[in-house]
């Protein structure tokens, strides 16, 4: 099975069971794969990119997987319906729940989300694809910011 799709899965599963997911790095390189569940993540994009970078730069120190192939982050955010302010600030936002993939090798990176549907009593009840695009290409700063701090203590041997 593919990875990403693996670990769409189960965060699909532990999004339902639980009602919440935690922000997670998934890394898998030559060696081995990792998980990673994130103790901290920036309330704004400039701090997030930030511990993307940190967190990078401890798995390469900690438990390094070898050359990088794969890097999987899981998360809850909102989506907004508009463009023109912050989804936090738009008051018909939605909750979703994000799979963002890159693709070492290739630099070729996805977006999946799934919109949370909770019950009157806020438990959640499903997590559907619905008017959502189901993926997307982003090109995004986290991953590579992850990439970079990886990178920084294991250098990639060309």
């Amino acid at each position: 099975m593919d990875d990403v799709q693996e670990i769409t899965d189960l965060a699909k599963r532990s999004f339902l069971e639980n009602g919440y997911h935690a922000p997670m790095v998934f890394a898998k390189g030559t060696e081995t794969k990792v998980a990673i569940q994130l103790a901290h993540f920036g309330a704004t994009a400039d701090e997030r990119v930030d511990d993307m970078l940190n967190v990078g730069t401890w798995l390469a120190y900690k438990h390094n997987v070898g050359e990088l192939e794969l890097i999987v982050l899981v998360n809850e955010a909102w989506m907004g319906k508009s463009m023109d302010i912050l989804p936090s600030l738009d008051p018909k936002r939605i909750e979703i729940l994000m799979i963002n993939s890159l693709d070492v090798g290739t630099q070729d990176e996805y977006l999946t989300c799934f919109e949370v549907v909770r019950n009157n009593q806020g438990k959640v009840i499903d997590l559907k694809e619905g008017d959502l695009p189901k993926t997307g290409h982003p090109k995004g700063k986290l991953l590579p910011a992850f990439q970079k701090g990886y990178q920084i203590i294991s250098p990639v041997m060309n």
